[in-house]
């Protein structure tokens, strides 16, 4: 019996969590999904394992602290071998905190950015091992991936 690889999904919540989860659903056959969002109201479907965590935006960066040591808590009590963000900015601090806990990071751009690159997927840009654009002219197939489009 092969075991699972167990993947961190998080996402504000929103347009960017319903991409996540559209995602997420693909994987969920294959590979043990944790997700986190700030969203108290999502109920978890069946077996699903939901953490809520604090909302952070451009607007209220004082709250990176406690999401980020929310975040923290759960990437070591999880053990993920697999980071994946639709973003916003609770998806920069997952990445960012991947990279310190040597975790492989993918960021999926949300198909809402159609002129360029988000504010955050800029911050995550060299940092995420994994960076998918969801329009192809924004991709330059080396740093910037397309793969297709999630919706």
């Amino acid at each position: 019996m092969s075991t699972q690889h167990k993947v961190f999904a998080i996402s504000s919540p929103g347009g960017h969590w319903i991409q996540l989860t559209r995602l997420c659903a693909g994987l969920e056959a294959q590979h043990q999904i944790v997700y986190a969002l700030p969203d108290k109201l999502f109920k978890p479907k069946g077996q699903q394992k939901i953490y809520s965590i604090v909302d952070v935006s451009a607007d209220d960066k004082w709250k990176l602290i406690p999401c980020a040591l929310q975040v923290g808590y759960i990437l070591l009590k999880e053990r993920p071998q697999v980071i994946l963000s639709t973003g916003a900015a609770p998806g920069v601090v997952a990445i960012l905190l991947g990279k310190l806990f040597r975790i492989r990071t993918i960021w999926v751009d949300s198909i809402a950015n159609v002129q360029k690159i988000s504010r955050s997927g800029e911050l995550v840009k060299t940092k995420a091992d994994v960076f998918l654009t969801q329009w192809e002219h924004l991709s330059d197939q080396q740093q910037i991936l397309f793969k297709g489009s999630v919706l």
